[in-house]
């Protein structure tokens, strides 16, 4: 009987949450972008992807035919109320001052940190506009929870992100680190 040497390489590896980073733009509308790690305190980020589809059925087949039309993104996130982190407490402020339109919108930005740094540009990243909708503050045995989500408002936009100056930089070859690639 043939043996198989089966060996397990660090690329097979499932993706962990912390090696996708969301960073807020907590900045004031308006000025430079000013991106924090929405992480420490954060108990949840999902992302949701709510395809949109449209479906057919032809004379000619009995089964329908469906196509995608779109997404309504989300990330339905849950976190503990800590002050210091600039993150939650501007998303924690919307909440609280019961924010509406361009006051509840900020930049959001997906960081693939599990995806190779290119040395002068970062990680490769997504960014998008996103409306903060919060569902609830809550008691969770004596500490405070809110919860919410983030809306997708415009389409992504690719690029790198370098995590040491927490800057953003729009690069449309990005966008190619996200597909696979032919014969691999």
């Amino acid at each position: 009987m043939r043996r198989l040497d089966l060996q397990r390489f660090a690329d097979t590896e499932a993706v962990q949450r912390y090696q996708e980073a969301l960073y807020i733009n907590v900045g004031a509308a308006g000025a430079a972008a000013t991106y924090e790690l929405f992480g420490t305190g954060v108990t949840k980020a999902d992302e949701s992807f709510d395809t949109k589809t449209k479906e057919s059925r032809y004379i000619n087949q009995k089964s329908t035919s469906q196509s995608i039309t779109g997404y309504g993104y989300s990330i339905g996130y849950e976190y503990e109320n800590i002050p210091s982190e600039k993150a939650v407490k501007m998303i924690d402020s919307v909440a609280k001052k019961e924010k509406v339109g361009s006051e509840a919108e900020t930049d959001l930005v997906v960081v693939s940190l599990y995806m190779e740094k290119e040395e002068s540009k970062g990680y490769p990243a997504r960014k998008r506009r996103v409306t903060i909708s919060p569902d609830s503050n809550s008691d969770n045995d004596g500490t405070m929870v809110g919860s919410g989500s983030l809306l997708g408002k415009t389409d992504w936009e690719y690029g790198f992100f370098d995590v040491e100056k927490k800057a953003f930089t729009a690069d449309a070859t990005a966008a190619a680190k996200f597909d696979v690639s032919a014969g691999n």
